[in-house]
């Protein structure tokens, strides 16, 4: 007696739990992610840098994807891994579901588990139902579609600026550059611990194309109606408040096949995963996400098509002309030096850095490493007078900042962004750029404007002197 009691323990030991099984899968995407992001933090990006965690964002490649097939490039910010792991995903979700969203996608399951500690904390379980949880629910088809349409319009990451995913693995970093994704994110994680998966509920546009092509999907959570005692513990226990009790196949597309439903069903094979001609226990089934998911990256690998940060250091335009807003902040001074062939000496004079900060700091690691206000767009507006033969400034008396010392805001109109771009940000219309810079007609406006504004005799100067006519009424 005492053996089988034993036995039946062993059985029943919580780390063999299907609920344990998922939180450690999510768990190790989690940790994984956290590592890019920790990593890119502190040693920077670029050729020689860590990749950032947009390089492993599928949905940067959907936004990147009309990009891609019109021009063969992508936007910036978007690697081609981001290409994979969309291919991945959507391989993954018409054969599995969303799956990728119940066990793989880290912000979702910071969410659930933001979600398990509220409901620790508050000592109840809120889950909305009724008319008005499910008309939200519609605002991520609404999200998706304004995202994706105004990305391949401009030609740039329109969400980027309000993604709550990427302020949260920015850790604390940019929030001057990111200051709505970060009131966003924190709208994201309250609502999280009063609501489960509340992003993904409500607002996530790559939720709502797996909503979507989930529907497809050839993996179903199934239940045996004969056997089925009607306790509706399944629906009680789904985060998504599926339907399961009037149908015997689930094609909710709120189901992220999670299957804790499956798991905390009190009979057992009542309900289940299963596909055509197949049915998958939960190791099954995590084994094959994974391994679909890690296939796809190491097939991509053999065919060298994997890249997660630029491959090179580039000076020059699409022309091939030396162009000062080339320059990124993974860049290190002496590399702009040789690079642009400037003086080390001029450069530092003239951007105000101290004769302590080596030569081989990269531009966004100057103020944080050397405890100095320090603006990487300095350093590419000396550049640019460099290139352009003008003399050094004169230093300031009194050991001010010199001029180019970048006080004030960033400047509205950059060269890396597209003219529809600027177009939306400073609410000019195009048709004005053309005239005031008697620009082609045909000029694409998805195209960054330093690969096309050099060809045509024009600086970026010159397109924020026409931003600030337009302004003052000079139409």
């Amino acid at each position: 007696m005492l053996v089988q009691i034993k036995s039946n323990r062993s059985r029943n030991a919580w780390w063999r739990s299907p609920l344990v099984l998922r939180h450690a899968v999510m768990l190790f995407f989690f940790i994984f992610l956290l590592h890019v992001a920790y990593d890119h933090q502190v040693k920077g990006g670029g050729p020689r840098g860590t990749p950032s965690v947009e390089a492993y964002c599928p949905f940067g490649g959907l936004e990147s994807l009309y990009h891609f097939l019109t021009t063969g490039g992508f936007i910036r910010r978007i690697e081609p891994s981001a290409m994979v792991l969309l291919a991945a995903v959507v391989g993954m979700t018409l054969l599995f579901s969303r799956g990728f969203c119940g066990w793989v996608c880290p912000f979702g399951s910071l969410q659930e588990w933001l979600g398990l500690l509220g409901r620790k904390a508050l000592r109840k379980r809120y889950n909305p139902t009724g008319a008005w949880d499910r008309g939200l629910r519609y605002l991520k088809y609404v999200v998706l579609a304004v995202v994706i349409g105004l990305t391949w319009w401009t030609g740039a990451l329109v969400f980027r600026d309000y993604d709550p995913f990427l302020a949260f693995f920015h850790l604390g970093a940019g929030i001057d550059e990111l200051p709505w994704a970060y009131a966003i994110l924190g709208v994201v994680l309250t609502g999280s611990l009063v609501i489960e998966r509340f992003f993904c509920k409500y607002a996530c546009p790559l939720g709502a194309v797996l909503g979507i092509l989930g529907r497809l999907g050839i993996t179903r959570i199934q239940r045996d109606a004969a056997n089925c005692k009607g306790c509706n513990l399944c629906r009680v226990k789904c985060h998504a408040h599926v339907e399961f009790l009037p149908v015997t196949e689930i094609r909710d597309p709120e189901c992220n096949h999670c299957l804790d439903c499956v798991a905390h069903c009190p009979k057992p094979n009542v309900l289940s995963v299963r596909g055509p001609k197949w049915r998958f226990s939960h190791p099954v089934y995590a084994t094959l996400l994974i391994a679909g998911l890690f296939g796809t990256i190491w097939t991509s690998k053999l065919a060298g098509k994997w890249q997660t940060r630029p491959e090179r250091v580039s000076y020059t335009n699409a022309a091939g002309k030396p162009d000062a807003e080339s320059i990124r902040g993974w860049m290190t001074l002496a590399e702009i030096g040789s690079g642009y062939g400037i003086p080390l000496e001029r450069l530092y004079r003239e951007a105000g850095i101290p004769n302590r900060v080596a030569p081989a700091t990269r531009l966004n690691r100057i103020g944080p490493e050397y405890n100095i206000e320090f603006e990487p767009e300095t350093v590419r507006g000396i550049v640019q007078a460099f290139l352009a033969g003008k003399p050094e400034a004169p230093q300031p008396h009194g050991g001010g900042k010199p001029p180019h010392a970048g006080e004030g805001e960033e400047p509205e109109v950059r060269g890396f962004m597209t003219l529809n771009e600027i177009v939306l940000k400073t609410g000019v219309p195009r048709e004005f750029f053309v005239r005031a810079l008697q620009l082609p007609a045909g000029i694409d406006p998805r195209k960054p404007v330093r690969e096309w504004m050099h060809d045509h005799g024009r600086s970026i100067q010159d397109l924020r002197d026409a931003v600030a006519a337009y302004r003052k009424g000079k139409r």
